[in-house]
């Protein structure tokens, strides 16, 4: 009998055992990011934009129109304030927010993840990285916006995925709610549009060999259309609009913390794959970058656009803003990408282990 319910068991867990482990990773990496927010007490820039907090709502709108580029497209700080009314500067308190955050863009990676990948491998891949990225931990309870860019990219993402299942065609009541919450993550942060773009762009190419693409297509340009009319004009506001907030910076070395790519280009793609990746012992993971350049799999193409459209092309657009504006160009700005990076090395490492799968099935036959 007792045998019996062991195996029982056993088959249970094995059966389950992707959420199994993707559950103790994320154990392991809520704990990393405790120690760090246990550690280290408010910064210099978090206690600045605190400060904005202690009149009324009204006096805080009052103080954001007096900030530099983007303005208004603050989300964070809107977020934290009910926070700050009832912890003050405390910091534990104040990161309630960031700590949701996080747990939801773990299971958001999670749903995600299970979309694409076969092999457990692939999950323990993109989890083991998130897990210990330094920058991700860093950043994760942090009273600032980069806490919380990397799951709304996450769930920016899985949206695309699952309204792209149904064509864009939604009840009238499901397309309002949709439309609402991207233009929502347009205004939260001025790299909302950066992210709302770019992830549309990689859910619509994505499906190009779909017989009724021309439709697709259609339907999806319109969706998206109907989103930028509605966010758009605020935006646009917000980062040229006129506002006493200096747009242009001259006091910051913009390449102190990444290489200038125009002097040492190998120490700048170093430094930028490195910092995705986030923790050395995982560095030999980036050998998956290269693998679609290389070889012929049916994710080849995806995979290829997916880097393209949001990994490289986001930070090359980081890049350009920092260069207009004469600001610092450091991880810390494409943090969202990362955990897009870490699903992208999944999957590709997980079409390694289905193709080697496969040899080893054809050998059998």
């Amino acid at each position: 009998m007792a045998d019996k319910a062991l195996k029982t068991i056993t088959n249970y867990i094995y059966r389950n055992r992707n959420p199994f482990l993707v559950s103790f990773i994320c154990m392991c990496a809520l704990c990393l990011r405790a120690a760090y927010l246990y550690q280290h007490t408010l910064s210099c820039d978090e206690l600045y934009e605190l400060n904005l907090m202690r009149g009324t709502f009204l006096d805080l709108l009052s103080q954001i129109s007096k900030g530099g580029f983007g303005t208004y497209l603050v989300g964070d700080i809107y977020l934290v304030f009910p926070f700050f009314k009832v912890f003050h500067y405390n910091k534990w308190g104040l990161a309630i927010p960031c700590i949701i955050s996080t747990v939801i863009g773990f299971y958001v990676l999670y749903l995600i993840c299970k979309r694409y990948y076969k092999s457990t491998w692939a999950y323990l891949i993109t989890f083991g990285i998130v897990c210990f990225n330094a920058t991700l931990i860093q950043h994760a309870t942090e009273i600032r916006a980069y806490s919380l860019l990397p799951t709304l990219a996450l769930v920016v993402f899985y949206l695309f995925e699952r309204i792209a299942d149904l064509d864009f065609k939604l009840s009238i009541l499901k397309k309002t709610f949709a439309m609402l919450l991207f233009a929502i993550v347009i205004w939260f942060h001025v790299y909302g549009i950066l992210m709302f773009t770019s992830l549309f762009l990689f859910t619509l190419l994505s499906r190009y060999k779909e017989k009724n693409f021309k439709l697709y297509f259609i339907d999806a340009v319109f969706f998206a259309g109907m989103i930028l009319c509605i966010a758009m004009p605020f935006w646009i506001y917000c980062v040229f609009g006129v506002h006493s907030g200096l747009s242009r910076l001259n006091n910051y070395n913009i390449f102190q913390f990444i290489p200038d790519p125009s002097h040492n280009a190998v120490g700048f793609l170093k430094s930028i794959f490195c910092n995705l990746i986030g923790i050395k012992i995982l560095y030999f993971l980036l050998l998956g970058v290269i693998v679609p350049f290389i070889f012929s799999y049916k994710d080849r193409k995806n995979q290829l656009i997916f880097l393209f459209l949001n990994i490289i092309a986001p930070i090359g657009f980081v890049l350009l803003f920092d260069l207009v504006v004469q600001y610092w160009f450091i991880q810390r700005q494409f943090i969202w990408v990362m955990p897009l990076f870490a699903f992208f090395i999944g999957w590709v490492w997980d079409s390694v282990f289905q193709y080697k799968l496969n040899i080893f099935s054809f050998k059998k036959r």
